[in-house]
């Protein structure tokens, strides 16, 4: 009701100040149904609106409600509603902070702890909203049914540290490459996947020729 009855005043304060010509009297009485507007009788130019308190309430009581409770904030009905519109991606964050992240308890001892567990975890909120970013937004999207998944392909990827060979890292393999090109990163050096296929010259058959001397 808030939201119709702003529509309708601004529209009307727009022909109040530039002196715009009204329609007839059925079409002003269906198009602001809320307001009882003084019109020229010759020229049809509005000359003031007044809101009709006995039809807004007659329409409060048939149209139905929900309420909105809020505690320390000063919004507006508009704003309060805009706000509680994002619920809905409010509470895909914290499932994914409950489930991805099992972080559904907070096993802290201290206020310290409290303070890094939750640096850590809006670290991963962060890293973990980006990779879902790129899972949607990519061709990704066709090949792994989630997120999860394209995490949980990148996992078998691992960095080998020897003290005589030092670092080694695994090879990156089918869709591994995919997630690399993706997200942009470059593959190690060594580690992509070889596709020139080198044909190795076929022997004849048979015994192999001598070899031929020259006299002198």
């Amino acid at each position: 009701m808030d939201i119709v009855l702003a529509a309708q005043r601004a529209v009307l304060d727009e022909y109040l100040r530039n002196g715009r010509v009204m329609g007839d009297e059925g079409l002003v009485r269906r198009e602001f149904r809320f307001f009882r507007v003084v019109c020229d009788s010759v020229s049809r130019v509005i000359l003031s609106f007044k809101l009709d308190e006995v039809k807004v309430g007659r329409a409060r009581l048939v149209s139905g409600f929900f309420a909105i409770m809020s505690c320390g904030v000063g919004f507006d009905a508009l704003e309060a509603l805009r706000v509680y519109g994002l619920r809905d991606e409010q509470e895909k964050y914290f499932m994914m902070m409950k489930d991805q992240m099992v972080a559904d308890r907070q096993r802290v001892w201290s206020l310290e702890g409290k303070v890094g567990w939750l640096f850590v975890l809006f670290v991963s909120l962060v890293v973990g909203s980006y990779v879902r970013f790129i899972w949607k937004s990519t061709c990704l999207s066709k090949l792994f049914g989630s997120s999860l998944e394209v995490l949980d392909e990148m996992r078998s990827v691992r960095c080998i540290e020897h003290p005589g060979w030092g670092e080694l890292v695994t090879p990156f393999v089918g869709l591994q490459v995919d997630v690399c090109k993706a997200f942009g990163f470059e593959i190690p050096k060594g580690c992509a996947p070889d596709l020139a296929l080198v044909q190795k010259p076929k022997r004849k058959r048979g015994r192999p020729s001598k070899k031929t001397t020259q006299s002198l």
